[in-house]
C-alpha cells in the first residue's frame, strides 16, 4: 500500500500537471481570441480603404487613384504622394493634413521637425515630422510584428533629397490600372488592397520596408506585383514579382516578371504567391505577406473582403489580381 506522504506527492504532481494543462489551454484561448479581434481590425482597415477608393473616385470623374508620383498622370511629379497618402483626406480628416501651402519637406520630414497648424476653430496645433512620416493605426494590421510605431525609415529619392517615411502593413495591387477609370462595372471582382509587412527580413540582404508614403518605383513603395514602367526612363526597378498578362490559362504555368515591365519572364521559384509569415519563416519582398495562419486577407473592387489560404494555387490569386473587362474578357491593362 502507498504511504500517505507518497499519496500527497502523487497528488501534488497531479494537481501541478492539471495546473499546466489549464494555463496552457487559458493561454490558447487568450490567443485564439487575441488573434480574431486582430483579424476583424485588419478587416475593417482594408474596408476603410475600399470606402476611401469608392470616396475617392466619387469625387474625381470616376477615376481611381494614382499609384504613385511619377510617370504619366504624376499629381506633382516629385515622388509625392503615395496612394495611401492621396486617399488619407478620404479616411481621416486632419486639419493639418488640408493645408494648401504645404511644401514637400513637410510631406517627408523626420519626426524631430514640427509644423505649425490651426484647427477651423482657429486654435493652432504642431504636428511633428512630415505626413508621410506619421503612424496611422488605419494603415497597421495588429498582427504586423515586424516593426512597432516605426517612422522615420530614411530613403534617398530620385532627385537626391532624403526623405523620412513611416511604415504600414497593406499594399496596392500594381496589377490595377491606377490613375484610369473606375473598376467595379466591368471587374468587380479584382484585388484592390492585399496586406504586406511593414519590415520584410530575406534570408540575405537587406530588410525591405514597405513604406505606406513613399511615391516612387521602389522595393519600399506600398504595392504589390507592381513593375516600373518603362516610359519615363530611369525609374527604379521595384524588384517586385508579377504574372505576365493576360495570366495563361490553369492548365499552364504562369511566367512571372521581376521588378520591371520589360524584364524577361521567368519561372517563379516560389509555390505559392500568398506568403504567410511568422513563427520564424524568413520574408520573401517580391511578394505580398500575411501574418494570419489562417491565410491572407485582401480587399476586393466591390468593397468585400476574402482570405486567400496558405497554399492557394498561384493561378488563383493571380488571376483574382488580373483586372478583365466583362465585355472582351481581355486584361483591362492591355486595354490602355
Amino acid at each position: 500500500m502507498l504511504q500517505r506522504s507518497e499519496l500527497s506527492r502523487i497528488g501534488v504532481a497531479v494537481a501541478l500537471l492539471m495546473g499546466v494543462l489549464c494555463v496552457g489551454l487559458f493561454l490558447s484561448a487568450v490567443g485564439r481570441i487575441r488573434e480574431a479581434a486582430a483579424l476583424s481590425t485588419c478587416k475593417n482597415n482594408l474596408k476603410q480603404l475600399g470606402v476611401a477608393v469608392h470616396n475617392y473616385s466619387s469625387a474625381n470623374q470616376d477615376r481611381l487613384p494614382p499609384l504613385v508620383d511619377q510617370g504619366e498622370g504624376a499629381v506633382t511629379g516629385n515622388g509625392l504622394p503615395s496612394i495611401f497618402a492621396t486617399l488619407g483626406p478620404f479616411i481621416e480628416a486632419a486639419a493639418w493634413y488640408y493645408r494648401s501651402d504645404r511644401s514637400p519637406a513637410e510631406y517627408y520630414s523626420h519626426s524631430s521637425v514640427g509644423f505649425g497648424y490651426k484647427n477651423k476653430d482657429g486654435k493652432p496645433g504642431t504636428v511633428y515630422g512630415g505626413i508621410a512620416n506619421q503612424i496611422w493605426k488605419t494603415f497597421l494590421d495588429p498582427s504586423d510584428a515586424t516593426a512597432e510605431g516605426l517612422r522615420d525609415v530614411p530613403i534617398t529619392l530620385p532627385d537626391g533629397t532624403i526623405g523620412y517615411y513611416s511604415a504600414g502593413s497593406y499594399a496596392a495591387n500594381g496589377l490595377v490600372p491606377w490613375g484610369t477609370g473606375w473598376l467595379p462595372a466591368s471587374s468587380p471582382d479584382v484585388i484592390l488592397f492585399a496586406e504586406r509587412p511593414q519590415v520584410c527580413r530575406p534570408t540575405s540582404g537587406e530588410p525591405v520596408y514597405n513604406l505606406w508614403g513613399l511615391g516612387v518605383y521602389s522595393p519600399h513603395m506600398p504595392a504589390f506585383a507592381a513593375l516600373s514602367p518603362t516610359d519615363p526612363p530611369g525609374l527604379w526597378s521595384t524588384n517586385q514579382a508579377a504574372p505576365i498578362v493576360p495570366i495563361p490559362d490553369r492548365e499552364h504555368p504562369i511566367p512571372i516578371r521581376f521588378g520591371r515591365r520589360d524584364a524577361a519572364p521567368e519561372s517563379a521559384d516560389f509555390l505559392t504567391p500568398v506568403q504567410i509569415l511568422g513563427r520564424g519563416r524568413p520574408c520573401d519582398p517580391r511578394l505580398p505577406g500575411s501574418p494570419h495562419p489562417a491565410g491572407m486577407q485582401v480587399l476586393m473592387a466591390d468593397g468585400s473582403t476574402r482570405v486567400f489560404a496558405p497554399d492557394t494555387e498561384p493561378w488563383v490569386f493571380w488571376t483574382a489580381c488580373q483586372p478583365v473587362d466583362s465585355m472582351s474578357r481581355k486584361p483591362i491593362a492591355s486595354l490602355r
